[in-house]
């Protein structure tokens, strides 16, 4: 605990998303059920900068949807 207190937020956020992947991972190899996995979104919410993304998935292709991002950064 003493070693986590002392990680930025950035490397909290990694270590939250390897986290999760690891117990992916102990899931997949056992017999127990499979209740996490696949692609994970990782956000920083602190007290002076709010809600972050630091990884996000898209869900759908940017290339294909090209009116969306330009109404949507229009602003």
């Amino acid at each position: 605990m003493n070693a986590v207190s002392h990680l930025s937020k950035e490397d909290l956020a990694e270590m939250a998303e390897s986290l999760i992947y690891l117990t992916y991972l102990k899931r997949r190899i056992t017999n127990a059920e499979e209740s996490v996995g696949g692609p994970v979104d990782v956000a920083i919410i602190s007290k002076g900068d709010g809600f972050i993304w630091i990884k996000r998935k898209h869900y759908f292709k940017p290339e294909l949807n090209q009116f969306f991002f330009d109404n949507y950064f229009k602003f």
